[in-house]
């Protein structure tokens, strides 16, 4: 079954924790048999979202709209900035309603979240993710939503951060084979 999987790094350091735990997570989703790439939104995400509502992708983002309708779905990776996300993954975030206005594109597609920080807020800055994906038609498996606490991590055994990466990618993978499989009809997305 031939199945990709996108890594979205939110974070502009391309060498950091944020894109390690990312890379992490890849290796399970090949492990379990899918085609990976990583995406450095620092590299693309030029423009702010111009929020005209337009059918049409902003000109930075039109190669990378395109990758996306053709995986299987993505994972998204950010630092935990100020409770949120960073600006990168908010910016990328928003210029996915291109798909939604037409006709929820992303519908069916599977998608993870792994958030970084120092203090509090992972868990806000992955729902803050989550909720307008969900929106959009986008689905997500069983502990798919991972964040990782520098400062807790080092006051504990940190072996289930590794347990939960390779969750995050075994299970993103299981479904997407569910959905190949039985190609089912979600709802708004016109075929």
């Amino acid at each position: 079954m031939d199945i990709t999987i996108l890594g979205i790094n939110g974070s502009p350091n391309k060498n950091g924790l944020c894109v390690n735990l990312l890379k992490k997570t890849l290796k399970s989703v090949e492990k379990n048999g899918a085609k990976t790439k990583i995406i450095h939104l620092v590299n693309t995400e030029k423009k702010f979202y111009h929020s005209n509502y337009s059918k049409k992708p902003q000109k930075d983002f039109i190669n990378l709209s395109k990758e996306i309708l053709k995986s299987d779905g993505f994972i998204l990776a950010t630092p935990v900035y100020w409770m949120n996300m960073s600006s990168l993954m908010k910016n990328f975030i928003e210029k996915l309603t291109v798909f939604e206005l037409n006709g929820f594109k992303l519908e069916g597609k599977v998608a993870g979240f792994i958030s970084v920080g120092e203090e509090e807020g992972g868990w806000q800055a992955i729902l803050n993710m989550a909720g307008p994906l969900s929106h959009m038609g986008v689905i997500f498996p069983p502990y798919s939503m991972v964040f990782y606490n520098k400062r807790f991590a080092k006051r504990s055994d940190n072996s289930w951060m590794i347990k939960d990466l390779n969750l995050l990618g075994k299970n993103i993978m299981e479904l997407c084979k569910m959905i190949k499989l039985y190609n089912p009809k979600w709802g708004y997305k016109k075929s």
